[in-house]
């Protein structure tokens, strides 16, 4: 039992293994931030240019550094009494009242909010004192960074007693020195000393995220709700919404799921880059509000284009620098191809806001959604695996599932085994990964042409806002549209220049030049992408479905049978037949081990019909005295492959056929599938290829094991 009114901090470290969640104060702290943040949209929203988007981001670092301070503070000690609640409650109110004064401050009134400012972080020193008084461990952690909120509330608070361009030079040594505290060599010993917990830090982060989301949505809606909007209206808002929602998409399944790199500056990347991100996804809300009213005729505004395109691009651009420290432990593809996308993405976006003059809103609002909808396709085709843990996802070691069927006794375990090509992958070095090659080879056709026409469509927008940024580029027509000059571009791409538009000047000329080399670059990659698909020697070897135990020469034999269904020459073929068994060591080692069958004949010189495989079980075998009646057979599969050199490819063919333990059938043989035409000619009935009937030599399993006790 601790006292509620008064109790010491305790310094909080990841490496105790203990758990450290939000606590309410931490979340009621939050809401505050919610009005701060409409406040500064509200400003944002009467100033849309450079000089009001300098301003706003200005006034939302402070902001976010004293979130920041409060976080990391609460990230580094436990305590919740009566004054660590009381100091709380009031820097909620300094930053409300830096909340209030900050569209004063686009008018030039800066006093309010240097005060606010100053008391806010000053109140951070407050929470710095007490603990570097009362945990003597941590002292020297808590005097560097009480003395680093000191001085930079020091400043906050002076900047209230000057005017002119002095009062912003204080607020940008104050920012900066907060800033590049994390940098010095003092800060990075404390850091190794006192380690952070990222789990409780991108918890942190990733709420303060979904405030600044939820702003879009808080921005339409009201704006909705204020001008009584009809059917369209929403419709046309629940589409641009759809923006926000793909951001969501983007951090909560990227960047909140993914793990911070080792390394020294990895985490101070993370860490700055949430600052822009926060910015960019604010502004966006700003925008949103006013995309909702975009003609879907008439081009967009140029202000709230650039304000839209540009603040998704610096969104885009501070995931990427997330991305480049960060690892995504179940992804397919590797973690280099998250930050390419985002980079790509974020450029994309920047040439829109030009080009944007030459389309109509609902040209540019769709190219938007666009991209957006690309960043989730991408980022389902990365990860098609959420990551968990092993209990989560009910997952067991084998040496568990060995000990559980061991003591269940009736549970068979051929049913709960699948094939080894089902294996899910887990925890794969993002340099092993799969690229996009490997990618697009392996997958279906359908796979490869929609990649290749996103590609291809996306590739067309891109040079079509180039051609877009000078007026001119393109002669042939009155006045040069985005759509024209998309399919300009098309014609370039493709090199079939119908001569009805052509280059207007030397930028014109330029793109021109950078747009053929890409092509042909493109259609070289795209081509041998097709052709390798396409030439691929692809065996058209069937294999029975069941797997037989049946009697030869008065031998128990396991047989199979494989068929050429393509019916051409498959010369020089061999098979190779090998079980996967289970294996218990006498010191209770599970392993599962692989061992090679002999085969009665391994080669043929020409594999055309059929080929009947045949491993006799004698006293050489590791299947001699097993008993396949038995529910615990130890068999997990029996791998079949077969390799010939295809005389119509001419290349070297693979086939491979995997039988698990309820694929072996005892006392059958397989039906005879070859007869002979009155013409001499052989034929093959593939219908019947998998077809077998009892064997009457049935004691062909009783020669192979003894029998099962009872």
């Amino acid at each position: 039992m601790r006292s509620r009114w008064f109790h010491k901090p305790a310094l909080h470290s990841p490496a105790l293994g203990l758990e450290k969640r939000a606590t309410w104060l931490e979340l009621f702290y939050d809401l505050i931030f919610v009005a701060a943040f409409i406040q500064l949209g509200n400003g944002l929203s009467q100033n849309v240019s450079v000089a009001g988007y300098a301003a706003f981001f200005a006034m939302f670092a402070p902001l976010w550094i004293s979130w920041t301070g409060f976080t990391f503070y609460e990230n580094r000690y436990t305590v919740d009494d009566f004054l660590h609640r009381t100091v709380v409650l009031l820097q909620m109110f300094a930053v409300a009242g830096m909340a209030i004064s900050a569209p004063a401050v686009l008018e030039g009134k800066t006093v309010a909010f240097s005060a606010a400012a100053g008391t806010s972080q000053l109140l951070v020193v407050v929470m710095y004192m007490r603990s570097s008084a009362q945990v003597a461990e941590a002292k020297s952690y808590s005097r560097y960074w009480g003395g680093t909120f000191a001085v930079a509330g020091a400043l906050w608070l002076g900047s209230a007693f000057v005017q002119g361009p002095l009062v912003f030079g204080m607020w940008v040594v104050a920012t900066l020195l907060v800033l590049a505290s994390p940098l010095s060599p003092q800060s990075r010993a404390l850091q190794e000393r006192f380690p952070l917990d990222f789990e409780h830090l991108g918890e942190r982060y990733a709420l303060l995220t979904l405030i600044v989301l939820g702003e879009s949505f808080v921005k339409v809606l009201s704006s909705l709700a204020a001008s009584g909007a009809g059917l369209s209206l929403y419709l046309q808002a629940g589409s641009v919404l759809l923006i926000t929602c793909g951001l969501w998409w983007v951090y909560f399944d990227d960047v909140a799921g993914s793990h911070v790199r080792k390394g020294r500056a990895q985490w101070i990347v993370w860490l700055y880059a949430h600052l822009p991100l926060q910015v960019g996804i604010t502004a966006v809300g700003v925008a949103l509000k006013k995309a909702v009213y975009f003609g879907w005729d008439a081009p967009a505004p140029t202000a709230y284009r650039w304000l839209l395109a540009g603040s998704l691009a610096l969104a885009y651009a501070s995931v990427a620098a997330i991305d480049s420290v960060t690892e995504r432990r179940q992804a397919e593809l590797s973690d280099r191809s998250r930050v390419n996308m985002r980079i790509f993405s974020a450029l994309l976006l920047l040439l829109l806001a030009p080009a944007g003059r030459g389309m109509s809103g609902g040209l540019f609002l769709s190219l938007i959604m666009l991209i957006n909808v690309g960043q989730v396709a991408f980022d389902m085709m990365m990860a098609p695996f959420e990551e968990a843990k092993h209990e989560e996802l009910g997952a067991k070691s084998t040496a568990e599932l060995h000990r559980a069927r061991s003591e269940a006794g009736d549970v068979s375990p051929h049913k709960l085994r699948r094939a080894l090509s089902d294996t899910v992958r887990k925890g794969t070095p993002s340099e092993l990964r799969r690229d996009i090659y490997f990618y697009l080879i392996e997958g279906s056709w359908t796979r490869g042409f929609v990649a290749l026409t996103f590609l291809f469509v996306v590739a067309n927008v891109l040079f079509g806002a180039l051609y877009m940024l000078e007026p001119g580029a393109i002669r042939g027509a009155d006045k040069i549209t985005f759509q024209e000059a998309f399919f300009f571009s098309v014609q370039t791409f493709s090199t079939i220049g119908y001569g009805a538009l052509s280059p207007g000047n030397a930028w014109g000329d330029a793109v021109v030049t950078a747009e053929a080399a890409v092509s042909l670059i493109s259609v070289a990659l795209a081509t041998g992408l097709v052709f390798a698909k396409a030439s691929r020697a692809k065996s058209s070897v069937l294999f029975s479905k069941p797997l037989l135990l049946t009697t030869m020469n008065g031998k128990p034999t396991l047989t199979f049978r494989v068929g050429n269904a393509r019916g051409n020459e498959v010369i020089d073929a061999s098979v190779t037949l090998t079980v996967l068994l289970e294996e218990l060591t006498p010191e209770g080692h599970h392993l599962r081990r692989l061992h090679d069958l002999k085969l009665t004949r391994s080669r043929t010189p020409m594999f055309t019909l059929s080929w009947s495989v045949m491993h006799v079980i004698d006293d050489a075998s590791p299947l001699k005295g097993m008993n396949f009646s038995a529910p615990d057979l130890p068999i997990v599969s029996v791998i079949a492959t077969l390799v010939g050199h295809d005389g119509t490819y001419g290349q070297t063919i693979y086939a491979r056929h995997m039988y698990n333990a309820e694929d072996i059938r005892a006392h059958h043989r397989f039906v005879d599938v070859i007869s002979e035409l009155e013409d001499g000619r052989l034929m093959i009935d593939y219908g019947r290829f998998h077809d077998v009937e009892p064997d009457n030599a049935s004691e062909a399993d009783e020669a192979a094991a003894p029998p099962a006790s009872t």
